[in-house]
C-alpha cells in the first residue's frame, strides 16, 4: 500500500509528488481536510515554478509562509 499526497481542486485530483507506482491499481481517495485559499495559492505557486526537489519544495513553503505574501 502506498500513499499519495494529492489536491482536489473541486474538479480534478492533482498529485503533489511522482507517483511511486506503475500499472493499474485499486485506489481509495480520503479527503483529509480543506485547504484555505493561502495554501491553495501557495500550492498553485509552487506547481508554476516547478518545484520537483522536495528541499526546494520545502524551503519555498517555508519563505512563503514566513513572509505571509499571499
Amino acid at each position: 500500500m502506498e500513499t499519495i499526497e494529492a489536491i482536489y481542486d473541486g474538479n480534478a485530483i492533482v498529485f503533489t509528488k511522482p507517483v511511486p507506482v506503475k500499472g493499474k491499481y485499486e485506489v481509495e481517495i480520503t479527503f483529509t481536510k480543506p485547504l484555505d485559499e493561502k495554501e491553495e495559492k501557495r500550492q498553485k505557486i509552487l506547481k508554476f515554478f516547478g518545484a520537483g526537489d522536495e528541499d526546494d519544495v520545502i524551503l519555498m513553503q517555508e519563505m512563503i509562509k514566513e513572509r505571509e505574501i499571499l
